[in-house]
C-alpha cells in the first residue's frame, strides 16, 4: 500500500470528519471543495479494498468514483459543480452511516457490561490485585510510518507475550485491551493488566517495563504513557478515585474505583475514537477469560485465553 504524505490514520480520520460535517450541515461548499482537493487523491492512492473501512470512508470513495471515472481526471480541481454532485451523492449513504454509528454505541454498551462482570470477578477472586494501565501508541514523528497492517502486526506480538506471560507479563492473571484511533493520537491501545498482588508489586515499574517492551516490539516507532506513574496516582487519590495500583478486595472503595477506572476503555460517549479501518475480523475490544482450570478455587474450565470482540 502506498504511504500518503500524512499518516494513514490522520488521512482516514480527516475523511471521516469531512463526511460527518457534510451530512450534519456543518460545513459550506467552498470548504468542502478545499478538503476534497487535499484528501481525494491521497485516499484513492492509499485505499485498499481488502480492508474493512468505516461507512463514511466507503461512502466517500463511492461518491467520488461516480464523478471521477478515469486516472487522467483524478488530479482535476474540485470546483463548485463537481463538489455539489459529490455532496448530493453522499446523502444517499446518510441512513446507513447513522445506523452504523448507533451500532457502534450499542456495542460499546455491551462491552461495558462484559467488562464490569469480568472486573468484578477478578477483584472478588483475589485478596489483592495489582492493576497496571498503560496507553500504547506512536509518536507524532513516526505516525506516518504506521499503517493498520503495521499496527496489527505489533498487536499480534503484544498479545503473544501476554498470552505466554513472558517478560514483564510474568504472573499476569487478567488483561483488557481496547484499540482506538484518534485524530491526534492515531492508532493506539489502552491496556489494562491485572497481577496477583501476593506475587507482584511495584506497579509503576511494571508500567514502565510494559511501555519499554512496546517500544521494542515496534522497533522504536512506539510511544507510551504509564498511567501508574506517581504523579498521576497522587492526583487520582486526591480526587478520591484511584483505581489502579494495589487494590484490596476488602476495601469496597478501592474495588469500586478499580471498576470505574477500567470503564474508560469502553465509554460509549467517548467520541471519535473508534477504528475507522480494520483488517478483516480484527478485534477492537478483548479481555481474558476468568474461568480457567489454573485459577485456584474454581472448577476446571478451558484454560486457553479467549477474547470477546466488538464487530
Amino acid at each position: 500500500m502506498s504511504c500518503p504524505v500524512i499518516s494513514q490514520s490522520e488521512l482516514i480520520c480527516n475523511v471521516d470528519r469531512l463526511v460527518t460535517d457534510i451530512l450534519s450541515n456543518n460545513i459550506n461548499i467552498s470548504n468542502v471543495s478545499v478538503q476534497l482537493t487535499a484528501l481525494y487523491l491521497p485516499l484513492v492512492t492509499d485505499y485498499d479494498s481488502s480492508l474493512d473501512y468505516f461507512p463514511t470512508i466507503t461512502a466517500f470513495i463511492d461518491s467520488t468514483n461516480r464523478i471521477i471515472s478515469s486516472d487522467h481526471s483524478k488530479k482535476m480541481r474540485w470546483g463548485y459543480y463537481n463538489t455539489r454532485d459529490f455532496i448530493n451523492n453522499l446523502y444517499a449513504y446518510k441512513n446507513s452511516i447513522l445506523k452504523n454509528n448507533l451500532r457502534v454505541i450499542e456495542q460499546e454498551k455491551v462491552n461495558t457490561k462484559k467488562l464490569v462482570i469480568y472486573m468484578s470477578q477478578m477483584l472478588n477472586h483475589y485478596s489483592r490485585l495489582l492493576i497496571v494501565r498503560v496507553d500504547l501508541g506512536y509518536s507524532k514523528d513516526t505516525n506516518h510510518l504506521v499503517s493498520i497492517e503495521t499496527f496489527h502486526k505489533h498487536l499480534k506480538k503484544l498479545r503473544e507475550l501476554i498470552g505466554k506471560k513472558e517478560s514483564c507479563f510474568e504472573e499476569l492473571e487478567g488483561n483488557v485491551i481496547a484499540l482506538e484511533q484518534g485524530h491526534d493520537r492515531g492508532y493506539h491501545v489502552h491496556l489494562l493488566l491485572m497481577f496477583d498482588g501476593s506475587k507482584r508489586c511495584q506497579d509503576t515499574y511494571i508500567g514502565q517495563l510494559v511501555g519499554e517492551k512496546w517500544q521494542n516490539i515496534t522497533s522504536g516507532l512506539g510511544s507510551y504513557y504509564n498511567c501508574n506513574n506517581t504523579q498521576y496516582k497522587k492526583k487520582q487519590e486526591a480526587l478520591g478515585r484511584l483505581g489502579i495500583g494495589m487494590i484490596h478486595r476488602r476495601n469496597p472503595k478501592e474495588v469500586q474505583n478499580a471498576i470505574s477506572a477500567s470503564l474508560y476503555l469502553t465509554q460509549p460517549d467517548k467520541k471519535n475514537q473508534h477504528l475507522r479501518v480494520k483488517l478483516p475480523k480484527m478485534k477492537t475490544f478483548t479481555h481474558g477469560i476468568y474461568e480457567t482450570n489454573k485459577r485456584r478455587g474454581l472448577p476446571k474450565y478451558q484454560n486457553n485465553l479467549r477474547y470477546i470482540a466488538s464487530p
